[in-house]
């Protein structure tokens, strides 16, 4: 049986489901995503596109990513809390910003991607 997950941003405007199952997670280092999170990384929960369903005022920004695929970010219209993205590599998936999770504790990962940009900093 699939599972619903449910999220959303800061001031609760926008919100998510998840009607399927994570298909991997990733705790990404590059630049991008660092500036996205504020922080030294970007832990991210990955869905198939079809089994995300969103709602509420939404702002997105499309740019080229450092490894030069297209990347389409997504944030609360209300509030600029980063939800998701998307990218062209693998137009198929959501890529969901895991502090967005009603319940991140559900996140895990041993997938540490672009650990050549991270910050000598950020020891997570």
């Amino acid at each position: 049986m699939p599972t619903k997950e449910t999220g959303g941003c800061l001031c609760k405007a926008t919100r998510y489901e998840v009607a399927g199952k994570q298909e991997f997670t990733i705790q990404c280092y590059c630049r991008d995503c660092q500036q996205i999170s504020g922080g030294g990384n970007l832990p991210l929960y990955v869905i198939n596109r079809d089994d995300f369903t969103i709602t509420g005022p939404l702002k997105k920004h499309a740019r080229k990513s450092d490894s030069g695929n297209d990347l389409e970010l997504q944030f609360c219209g209300e509030c600029g809390s980063p939800i998701c993205n998307t990218n062209s590599l693998l137009p198929d998936k959501v890529f969901i910003m895991a502090g967005s999770l009603d319940d991140p504790s559900i996140f895990s990962t041993n997938n540490k991607v672009y650990e050549t940009s991270r910050q000598p900093w950020d020891k997570s």
